[in-house]
């Protein structure tokens, strides 16, 4: 597994390609202390370096220069370090694994960027990394250097490095595909131990050890939770009762970067009561028919609204929508159970280059739909084959949409309001997997991870609880 040197020479040679009579310059993060400089908090690179050099040191740099060749900037290693540290892999063996033709101490950079300065070509640096760039350059640059070049940032290369990371290539889709097996793990592993009198902790504790074990990491921190209309929340210690529903939103991260990102709901009881069971069905189904949409030169939002469409069909059989169901879809009526987007780009980043905006999602002129839920939605662009996708409908019970007055006077009588208040509490259902785009028709990558109700139902419980499995009781 892993990304070889050749791709690394091959996308640095198209990304200067498309910068002319220039070079570009890739800052890697920056170790941070969590309290004291030799107790740092867990590191992760920068994706853009990931992409273009695989390189994981912190504080490193990449230079591609107007030819195409690059050269990589370490801090090398000082005295005394391999007391401390053990012996570090050779500053040489990292740079050929970057595709690089040489590589030099980090403190040496300014010299060449005053080269080519003197060649007069112009240096492009992304501007999202700027405050980083300018507090790393700044301690690398002379003060008599053009301050022009490079903190400004450039928005050509910005939009050279989206174009180049949009699309997944076979070696980074195998990374892909290794870390869903391990996901397909751990979710299992957390069905299997769910159980009344499990807590949420036990069960974030089981995933995260899977995916150590296997040689990964979270690609974000999981959510394990009861309270899954709490979007983003986390476990907090609770106890599992007969009659909940468990939300896992867990993904592992492969050596190279790669993310995984699945939702699956269980009951804990290991039965699913005729409340949750309808609608579970009801989520499964939506997600199903957002799915089969996910093919070249379909928008995203059309995706989003084949899921949104096969939910309010639901709520008005289960009387809390009524209306005819377009009318209630152009409304956005099913923002009130449905209030988040159909899913995001996924690659290096979980929310693949989320950190550039919505430039990556909507394109340079593309605006976000102003209407509550669709202004969610985190991607509008045609899919195209080699694009990654989530596709994670839910519904959910939230008390403060439910009390919204906006909401209210939007939508009128086209919500049950008291009857759906009456679901309370109810909690969340959210089905999320991760879907290769190909001209064949939609690969779903993380398809093997149980999500049927049947299929649900005779996993949880079925194995030991977390604490038997660690024995601690």
């Amino acid at each position: 597994m892993g990304i070889s040197a050749r791709t690394f020479k091959a996308r640095q040679k198209a990304l200067i390609d498309r910068l002319p009579r220039s070079a570009v310059l890739l800052m890697g993060h920056q170790q941070v202390p969590r309290n004291y400089l030799a107790n740092p908090l867990p590191f992760r690179q920068d994706s853009t370096m990931l992409f273009y050099s695989g390189c994981t040191q912190p504080g490193c740099a990449l230079l591609i220069w107007p030819d195409g060749t690059s050269t990589l900037y370490l801090p090398f290693p000082e005295e005394g370090d391999e007391l401390w540290h053990g012996r570090q892999v050779p500053p040489e063996f990292l740079a050929r694994k970057a595709g690089a033709r040489a590589v030099f101490p980090i403190g040496t950079l300014n010299e060449a960027i005053a080269e080519i300065q003197k060649l007069k070509l112009e240096i492009h640096a992304l501007p999202v990394c700027e405050p980083q760039a300018n507090k790393a350059l700044n301690t690398l640059l002379s003060r008599d250097l053009d301050p022009a070049h490079p903190a400004r940032g450039s928005e050509a290369l910005l939009d050279a490095v989206i174009e180049g990371r949009l699309l997944r290539d076979e070696e980074e889709i195998a990374e892909m595909r290794w870390a869903a097996e391990v996901t397909d793990k751990a979710h299992r592993l957390a069905m299997q131990s769910t159980k009344p009198g499990v807590t949420e902790n036990e069960i974030h504790a089981l995933i995260e050890a899977v995916f150590f074990s296997m040689g990964m990491e979270s690609a974000y921190p999981p959510i394990v939770t009861i309270e899954g209309e709490v979007l983003h929340g986390h476990a907090a210690g609770r106890e599992l009762k007969e009659g909940q529903l468990l939300l896992v939103d867990a993904g592992a991260e492969s050596p190279a970067g790669y993310a995984c990102d699945v939702t699956r709901t269980w009951p804990v009881s290991g039965k699913f009561d005729p409340k949750q069971k309808l609608l579970y069905q009801a989520v499964l189904q939506s997600q199903k028919a957002a799915i089969k949409r996910c093919t070249p030169g379909v928008s995203f939002q059309d995706v989003h609204l084949a899921a949104a469409r096969t939910l309010i069909s639901t709520c008005v059989n289960f009387e809390l929508m009524k209306g005819d169901v377009d009318e209630l879809l152009e409304k956005g009526a099913h923002a009130v159970f449905f209030p988040h987007g159909i899913g995001h780009l996924i690659g290096l980043d979980v929310h693949d280059m989320e950190l550039f905006g919505d430039r990556v999602g909507y394109g340079k002129d593309g605006e976000r739909n102003s209407q509550f839920g669709l202004s969610n939605l985190r991607l509008n662009r045609p899919l195209e084959e080699g694009m990654v996708v989530t596709v994670e409908p839910g519904f959910y019970i939230i008390p403060h949409l439910l009390r919204d007055q906006t909401l209210r006077d939007t939508l009128g009588d086209g919500i049950y309001w008291e009857e759906a208040h009456r679901f309370a509490p109810f909690g969340g259902i959210r089905i999320e997997d991760d879907v290769l785009i190909t001209s064949e028709g939609p690969d779903v990558l993380t398809g093997s991870i149980p999500k049927e109700l049947k299929s649900i139902e005779a996993m949880v419980g079925s194995g030991q609880t977390p604490k038997e499995r660690l024995s601690l009781v």
